[in-house]
Parts: C-alpha cells; structure tokens; sequence
C-alpha cells in the first residue's frame, strides 16, 4: 500500500501516456490510484516516478487544465493539497472504504470516503463497505483496479446495509467541512469547525460519552476500520443531532453511574472533564465549553471549588447544587436540621457516602431564599431566650407553656425547638409605654429579679406572663439595665396576689410514688409516664435526686384519656397477654416512647376504636370510658 510519505518524495518528469484530470470531488489516493490504472501501472510504481498529489506536481505533468478553464477544479486540488500538508491526521490512509451505489453511479473516488468518521454515504443512506464479501478481507489500496477489490471482485456488486439516519447526516457534514460548501456552519455544535475539528468533537463524544469505555478511549487501533469506528460515530451523530440537550442527558448518566458522588468533576468524568479545556483549547470550541458550564450550573450534584481556574466566578455563582454545610450557613440553621428540610420535602437535595462511609449533603440553590424567608417567622429556643433574658433551664421548664404553638423541627426528642417569632415579638412590645428607671422603688421588683431569686413554678411564671399580655397586672416600669422580658417590674403586692389565687397548696399536688398508688401501678410505671411526657410532672429543683411533682388536674386527665391493658382483660374475661394480641389485630397498640420504648404495663388512649372493639366483644352497648378507666384503680383516689 502506497503511504503518503512515499507520495511526497522528489518529484521527477515521468511520461505518462494517458493523463486523465481530477473529478471536483475525487480524492487523492482514489485519483491516484485510477491514473496508475489508465497508466497500466500500480500505486506503488506510480508514486516511485515522483506522481504525486500535489497542485504543482499535478500542473507540471499536465494533468489539469488551465486554471482560466477550470478554477473550481484547481480550487478543489489546492485545498486537498493543503489539507494532506498540515491536517495529515484527517485522512484514513491505511484501508480505503467506498459506497457500491456511488460507484456503480460514477466510477469516481470520492474524497469524504477517505476521511476519518465518514461512515456512511450521505447520497444513499447506507454503511460504506471496507471488506470484500468475496474474499473477507479488508480492501486494500495496493489492488490493481479502483473498481475491483484485490481477489478480483467487483466493488460495485457489494450489497451494503442501511445506516441510521443520524449517522448519515454527520457524515453529511464531514463531506461539506471538507468540501467548504455552506451547508457546513448551519447546525451548533458544528459551527466555525474545520475538519479536523469536526473529527475530535465526533471522538471526544463517542468516545468520552460512553459509560462502558475504556480508560483512554481517545486512543483507537484501528480507527480506520468500519467496525472499529461505527460505535463512535453513531453515539456523536445521536448526541449532536439532539444538540444540547442529548449531551445534558447524556452527563446526567454518566454523573448517575458514577460510584463515588464526592470523586469531582475530574473523578467522575475521568478525562473528558480535563480534555474539554486543554484538548478543546482553541476559540471555536468555546460554544462546546459553554454547553458543558450550563450543564454544570443547573445540574451538576458535587462540589466546585473556587480554586478551579478553568471555571469563571460568574458560573460558581450560578451552579444550582451546592454542598449541605454552604446551605446551612446560608440559612443559619444546622446540618441536622437541614437534613430534616430535606427529608420532609421542603428542600431537594440528597445525601451519598463514601468509600470510606463520610456523608456528604447536596443542596439545590433555587429555593434558599424563600426557605430563608419561613425560616426568619421563627426562632430558635436559643435565640428566644436571648431575647426574652431567660435562662435555659428555666425556658425548658415554660417553653410549651409559654408558646403553646413550639414544636420540634422534628419529632426526634434530641433536635431543637422552634419558636414564633411573632409571639416573641408581641412579648417584647409590651411595656413600650411605661417609663424606663434605672431603679425600682421599694414595692417593685423586676421579673429578672423573681427569676432568679424567687421559688415560683413554671406555671406561675407563665401565668404572671399571660395576666400581664391580658392587663390583668400592670407593668410599672422598665428595668434600664436588663434585657428582654426581665426588664419588665411589677408591684410586689400584686404578684402576691397572684401566687395566692393559683391555689398552688399541697393539696392540689402529688409526688410520683403518691401518683403510682393512685393509678394502681408500680413506681417504674408512674416515672416511665411522666419522664415521656404522657403526664407532665414539674421538677421542685435543679438538683439532682429532688424529684418532680404532679398536678391532681394532670392526673384526672391521664386517667379520663387512658385505660390500662388489665382493665381491658377483665371486661373481656381474658389475660392481658391475649387482649394485647387481639388488639394488635384490629390495630390499637399500647402506648411507646420514642425508640419504640414500651413500658412495663399495657396502657391504651381511650378511642373509638377502642370503644367499638369492647362493645363488639362484649355484645353490648359501648362501655362508658368512666367505667372502663376506673376499673381496678385504688381507693387512694
């Protein structure tokens, strides 16, 4: 086979008996190789005479006409003739590929068959052929014929198969690259290529794009070969037909398929990430980086450092998907809560692991600022007893009954409690009409002062601050020297009052062993209620091993609200066991604490289902819950 480094070599004055011109879309091996057959000679011997495919050569042996007759044709010579010079990757010189139908049309070489990627023929829509069924092999360029392979077969029999399509218009565009027709610049991403442009876009997109490459898939053996060369054309003609939408969805895969969601963009897109600016470095391919960037803006899940330097800081300020910790501190909240935002739907995001088990948290930007926005409607129980001057310990003990409307920023018992801020607001706007004193007089105090210095439960404290919101009491004055509601001074004699009329004796309180006995229960029992909040107990100090006391009220409602598992079994003449499992099957389950915690002894809430069931059972009439809660109680009560 004649190479081109044989084609190029000095130029000697052979006498050629039959010199037949170039076609205006004839290629230079196909041209070649039909004047050595005319010549009765090979394209070996003819390039051993000097015959090459030059213009000045060509001129010199009288092969084309003159340039007045023929301009186009010389233009055509000159521009392939300045292609094999410095664009000599573009050609496929080692096996020649042809299109039966053109040739049986027009027994002329086309000169896009011998281009790298032309892999169908753009006139008839059909795979070009570059093995001979005749013989299987490869068709060669050192046969003897142009129109017969070099078994002797004719070329112009072979039966190809169809091509898709998309295949068909790329090669389409490869023909009109090389053949500088218009047509070439009408379709992105194709816009301002040359050929050899062209040739790298379609490598880098079948090539890099494919989820099942190989490691370097830029480096193809063979390229020249159809079978070898089909699978990347057809991705990049599917991909840039689609244009750019195929290559976003395209990156959304490969981004899917990657194992590691924290490897970067290097990790996950391997070298095509890198080949992107260092091989597609030249101005042209701009448009193809800036496809990409708007890729990375809107969908891309990992992170972007500012210390990318192929990156513009416009584009990092438009990405979509940022890390979980930049997220919550652009929200001033925790990573526990935003995680909690995203589990409940009100952010998108998502969390992966890593190989080595570290979580990382991906957050969409979008909807920041209008998070932002419901999140300033409340506060932290941190930043509510900032504001109002009350101490942690303290604020645990009045927060519920304070701001009956605090909730959890889930129902996890260990994340942090939210607050109204409008309820802290009106708090604070109270006592804007009194005067502010540095002093209070003899028979005032500051609630600062009864805080911290007077042994008032957490619900007289709440009631001062409810008296106070409904005018009941009076402000008198503001303290200067405090902060939030501690600032607030009262009349001595009017808290007085206040404390006295709460009916806050002994009388109306219980302890928790005295609680047990009431119910008819072990003490285990009695604080396994009161420590899960299912009978609110309030807390006689700060110290360890005081203990906790129970209003009469809050016991009276447990017990019209509650029926225990014993009492249930009695009516229905079984064992607790057993009534535990019929239960279970119409679906009434005993009380639990969080982390499923069940206490000792079955106790149920008082339900309608509960009711139906007893009745059902019994075959009577609904039992009263008066009844039912009452059973087996003791006469303590």
């Amino acid at each position: 086979m004649a190479d081109y480094a044989s084609l190029l070599a000095p130029i000697s004055e052979p006498d050629l008996l039959v010199r037949p011109p170039p076609e205006r879309s004839e290629g230079p091996l196909g041209y070649l190789l039909r004047l050595a057959e005319a010549n009765c000679m090979t394209l070996h011997e003819l390039s051993g005479l000097g015959v090459r495919y030059d213009l000045g050569c060509l001129t010199r042996q009288r092969l084309l006409p003159d340039v007045a007759l023929d301009p186009d044709l010389h233009a055509h010579v000159a521009r392939l003739d300045f292609l094999l010079e410095t664009s000599g990757r573009i050609w496929n010189q080692r096996y020649a590929r042809f299109c039966p139908q053109c040739l049986a049309e027009d027994s002329t070489w086309r000169a896009s068959w011998e281009l790298y990627f032309h892999d169908a023929c753009p006139r008839h829509g059909v795979w070009l052929v570059d093995i001979c069924s005749s013989c299987g092999e490869s068709v060669r360029w050192s046969r003897e014929s142009l129109l017969r392979c070099q078994c002797g077969s004719d070329l112009r029999e072979e039966l190809p198969g169809y091509a898709p399509d998309n295949v068909r218009r790329l090669s389409a565009v490869l023909e009109d690259k090389l053949l500088c027709r218009p047509e070439a610049n009408a379709l992105p991403p194709f816009v301002g290529l040359n050929v050899d442009q062209v040739q790298r876009l379609i490598r880098y997109l079948g090539g890099y794009m494919d989820p099942g490459s190989n490691p370097k898939p830029l480096k193809l053996r063979n390229a020249g070969r159809l079978e070898v060369s089909w699978p990347i054309s057809s991705l990049a003609a599917e991909i840039v037909f689609d244009w750019p939408i195929a290559l976003h969805r395209t990156l959304d895969c490969l981004q899917a398929a990657s194992v590691d969601g924290k490897a970067g963009l290097k990790g996950v897109f391997k070298q095509a990430y890198s080949y992107l600016y260092k091989g597609f470095s030249e101005s042209a391919f701009a448009p193809i980086r800036e496809t990409f960037e708007t890729w990375l803006a809107a969908h891309w899940k990992g992170g972007v450092a500012r210390r990318n330097r192929r990156l513009s800081a416009e584009l990092l300020e438009k990405v979509q998907w940022i890390p979980g910790n930049v997220a919550a501190e652009t929200l001033g909240i925790s990573m526990a809560r935003l995680r909690f935002l995203i589990h409940e739907g009100t952010l998108e995001g998502q969390e992966s692991f890593s190989t080595s088990g570290r979580r990382f948290t991906i957050v969409r930007r979008d909807p920041l600022d209008q998070i932002r926005a419901q999140l300033a409607g409340e506060l932290t129980m941190s930043e509510a007893m900032e504001l109002l001057g009350i101490g942690k310990v303290r604020m645990q003990r009045i927060l519920r009954l304070l701001f009956p409307s605090a909730r959890r920023i889930n129902d996890l018992p260990y994340l942090p409690w939210c607050v109204p801020r409008r309820e802290v607001d009106a708090l604070l706007l109270l006592g804007s009409h009194v005067p502010v004193v540095c002093i209070p007089e003899e028979h005032q105090v500051s609630l600062g002062h009864l805080l911290k210095y007077w042994n008032w439960t957490g619900d007289e404290i709440v009631a001062l601050i409810e008296a106070t919101k409904a005018g009941t009491i009076a402000l008198q004055a503001m303290l200067d020297n405090a902060r939030g509601i501690g600032r607030w001074i009262f009349d001595v004699a009017q808290l007085r009052a206040l404390q006295k009329g709460m009916n806050s004796g002994r009388s109306n309180w219980v302890s928790i062993p005295e609680m047990a006995k009431i119910l008819g229960v072990k003490q285990q029992v009695a604080y396994w209620l009161t420590q899960h909040g299912f009978v609110r107990a309030e807390r006689l100090g700060t110290l360890k091993g005081i203990g906790s006391r129970v209003r009469r009220e809050e016991l009276e409602r447990f017990r019209q609200s509650h029926v225990f598992g014993r009492d249930v079994a009695a009516i229905i003449g079984t064992s607790s066991p057993k009534a535990m499992r019929m239960l279970a099957e119409q679906g009434i389950y005993p009380l639990r604490a969080h982390g499923c915690q069940a206490s000792r002894q079955l106790i149920y809430a008082h339900s309608e289902e509960l009711q139906h069931f007893l009745a059902q059972v019994t075959g009577s009439s609904p039992v009263s819950f008066k009844l039912v809660s009452c059973l087996g109680l003791s006469d303590a009560s």
